[in-house]
């Protein structure tokens, strides 16, 4: 019976995830939990369709909670000539009626002058830019308004759980008007002012997100990421009702699903379950216009074991492109299988009779050309004195080896020093949709320590030593009565300029191996010298 139980079990897990059938990780999770004192603090931004001084009411009315326990939003719209933050309050609806005069026709000067008056009394920053949908000239001032605003929303609002959402259509660089360099400046910042990455990037309404581009620019700065892959525009719901609509609507019930003694995790999957929701009140539409639709939730923790294997997959079987899954579940190992498991915890399509069969399957995740190798030249050295300066070597999947320079492939930057013993970081700086910053490691080790002499003493003995220049941290001696050492005990001597040091209380008129090695604790590490030449000595 338990053969036959045991059977089932692993034929539902091969369906699992040869078929299909479910997406989601059963791993609990406890990171990012919502309390008062750490709420989800959503900084949203929205492009602005129509200029500044516009009767745009929707704009404060498109996500109708804004505070509770547990979360907070602020806003961030790109007019076209300027970059505001604003902080609505939850009645903001009946300020509008109180504050502003409905009896004026806002077609009117006087009428939309009021409206805006009223509207900007929220606006806790403006940054002007002459032409914000001109990316060439508009990328830079919106990257810096940015960082200005999260410092305002950190100072007013500071919080462990940090959400970056971006309602409208657009690039891959945020905001739809921003390049992907002046977006990987603005997330590395965010970082350093908010003291952690953001808890979620929410990409769910972005037309076509879902593909590996978007997750190398920006798996450095966040820990989740919420990826779409609508077809672009999008779809509408067969019979119009409101009171639906506010039901499965994402932005209406953006402020429902962040609540105290949740996670963002919860939070962002009950996201995706509402546009599921929406996806049911729109199945004629969907399936006249075979509009694809599907919601991919990735954990970023999952990123650095899963991506490099799914490379090398790649690379292996010659493919440009391909959907992730597909790959993973006809070629992938039993290992690269569970890493997938781990880096996409939940996802939904409309993939099924219930609206239509895809042509093509693309499960959410389509990967392009990817890093299929980023490595060091050399990662170990013994000090000889000299500054080290290891080459990078980048290939990605497609074969093409990528180059150093500003407006080719990468940048690189190596830490100072790199002359004495030690570990040394080189932060490679990729270019354009590659991917962020990524940090590789090399050490270079004490050199071998040289002994000058060995004496017997009672019960013990003396050892001494030349000194290793390098700025090591100290040494370690090992003895033993056995010639490999395999009972080895060992000494600390924790003074770089030790010349000696006398092990005592040993068995006497007994021989002894020896050796020693310098060492460098370096980031909570020791990095080792190679050991010594053995030495013998039989104690009186």
């Amino acid at each position: 019976m338990k053969r036959i139980v045991s059977f089932l079990m692993t034929l539902v897990m091969m369906l699992t995830m040869v078929c299909g059938l479910s997406f989601e990780s059963s791993a609990a999770d406890n990171t990012h939990k919502i309390t008062k004192k750490n709420p989800a603090v959503v900084i949203r931004s929205t492009f602005a369709t129509c200029g500044f001084s516009d009767n745009w009411g929707g704009v404060h009315t498109a996500v109708p909670l804004k505070d509770k326990d547990g979360y907070v939003l602020y806003d961030v719209i790109v007019w076209e000539d300027r970059i505001n933050l604003y902080k609505f309050p939850n009645d903001v609806e009946q300020n509008e009626k109180e504050g502003f005069d409905f009896s004026l026709d806002v077609s009117t000067p006087s009428g939309l002058k009021a409206y805006v008056k009223w509207r900007e009394s929220f606006c806790l920053k403006s940054v002007p830019c002459k032409d914000t949908e001109n990316m060439s000239k508009s990328s830079t001032i919106l990257r810096d308004a940015f960082v200005e605003f999260f410092r305002i929303v950190d100072k007013k609002t500071p919080s462990k759980n940090v959400v970056l959402k971006y309602s409208g259509h657009g690039n891959i660089g945020y905001s739809g008007c921003m390049n992907v360099e002046d977006t990987k400046v603005m997330l590395e910042k965010g970082v350093k002012i908010f003291g952690q990455k953001f808890a979620l990037i929410d990409f769910g309404t972005n037309c076509r997100s879902g593909n590996t581009d978007y997750v190398q620019v920006y798996h450095n700065y966040t820990d989740y990421l919420l990826l779409s892959q609508f077809d672009f525009g999008g779809y509408s719901m067969d019979k119009w009702d409101y009171e639906v609509y506010k039901k499965v609507d994402g932005d209406h019930n953006y402020g429902n699903v962040f609540n105290v003694g949740s996670t963002v995790e919860k939070a962002a999957k009950s996201l995706v379950d509402l546009e599921t929701q929406r996806w049911k009140y729109s199945k004629k539409n969907l399936k006249k216009g075979k509009i694809k639709q599907s919601m991919t939730l990735l954990k970023m923790s999952g990123y650095d074991s899963f991506m490099p294997e799914f490379a090398k997959l790649m690379y292996k079987n010659n493919i440009a492109s391909t959907d992730v899954y597909s790959l993973v579940s006809k070629k992938g190992s039993k290992k690269l299988k569970s890493l997938y498991k781990k880096f996409v915890i939940y996802y939904k399509d409309n993939n099924s009779k219930d609206y239509f069969v895809w042509d093509k399957k693309s499960y959410g995740l389509t990967a392009y050309d990817m890093i299929y190798k980023l490595e060091l030249s050399e990662t170990s050295y013994t000090y000889n004195g000299k500054a080290r300066k290891p080459k990078v070597k980048i290939i990605l999947t497609n074969g093409v080896t990528l180059t150093e320079g500003k407006n080719a492939g990468y940048t690189l930057s190596y830490a100072k020093g790199r002359k004495n013993t030690g570990r040394y970081k080189v932060t490679v700086s990729l270019k354009g949709n590659y991917g962020s910053k990524e940090e590789l490691y090399f050490t270079i080790k004490p050199k071998k320590v040289t002994v000058s002499g060995i004496s017997a003493i009672k019960k013990g003995f003396k050892l001494k030593w030349k000194p290793v220049s390098g700025a090591v941290t100290g040494y370690q001696v090992q003895y033993g009565l056995k010639s490999s050492l395999s009972d080895a005990k060992t000494k600390w001597v924790e003074k770089a300029d030790s010349k000696s040091t006398t092990v005592k209380k040993l068995k006497a008129k007994k021989k002894y191996y020896v050796r020693i090695r310098a060492y460098k604790t370096a980031d909570g590490k020791k990095i080792y010298s190679p050991w010594s030449v053995k030495k013998t000595v039989k104690t009186k």
